[in-house]
């Protein structure tokens, strides 16, 4: 068959879109997923996003719809746990499908090292996968942590903290006062780029 766009294979499924529909198909070129839904991305830690009648959820490799395709806005899991928006907030839910953390947040990102940051109301915290607040809810913009360590913003200032919440580089550094490698990568971090998850296009 002659599609219009396949993709690189990802967990032994590609992509494929053929009249503004996208399904999978295997290494044989077997169409294992019906060419069905209007939006998909790759396959990650065994679930893909699709996208239906503007609604978003997840399939498994047997085109198992294992969540309902219900969300206004969703991300690829991560350590397990996928963010998911509904209702205008986010959440987190695990591989069944299942709400593990309340919709309660206005921005959410991936879990990272085991914990993820969330917005609220202007400020920043980071939660355990419990959805417990094992960081403040009092940072201007914040980063995920890498190494054991994030980046975080307070009143212009920059500095990192560990998992504990604990400043062990002060909050004090301004940004100009950085390497250019250093900005660079700061701002990689606090950037949200959406176009890293396609089926959201």
């Amino acid at each position: 068959m002659d599609y219009e766009y396949i993709d690189e294979y990802k967990e032994e499924l590609a992509r494929v879109k053929l009249d503004d529909k996208w399904g999978f198909i295997d290494r044989n070129g077997i169409e294992v997923i019906p060419l069905k839904y209007d939006r998909s991305a790759g396959f990650k830690e065994g679930l893909a996003c699709v996208k239906l009648n503007g609604k978003y959820g997840f399939i498994d490799k047997n085109g198992i719809e294992v969540t309902s395709i219900k969300y206004d806005e969703i991300n690829d899991f991560s350590e397990g746990l996928a963010c998911v928006k509904l209702n205008g907030k986010w959440s987190f839910i695990d591989k069944n499908g299942k709400e593990v953390i309340p919709f309660k947040y206005d921005r959410v990102y991936y879990f990272s090292e085991e914990l993820a940051r969330v917005e609220l109301n202007g400020k920043w915290s980071f939660i355990d996968k419990n959805g417990i607040e094992v960081i403040p809810l009092k940072y201007d913009r914040a980063a995920d942590f890498k190494e054991g360590l994030a980046r975080v913003e307070l009143n212009g200032k920059y500095g990192f903290i560990d998992k504990n919440g604990i400043e062990v580089i002060s909050i004090k550094y301004d940004v100009e006062h950085l390497s250019l490698n250093e900005i660079n990568d700061l701002f990689e971090s606090f950037n949200i780029d959406e176009s890293e998850n396609e089926v959201n296009k």
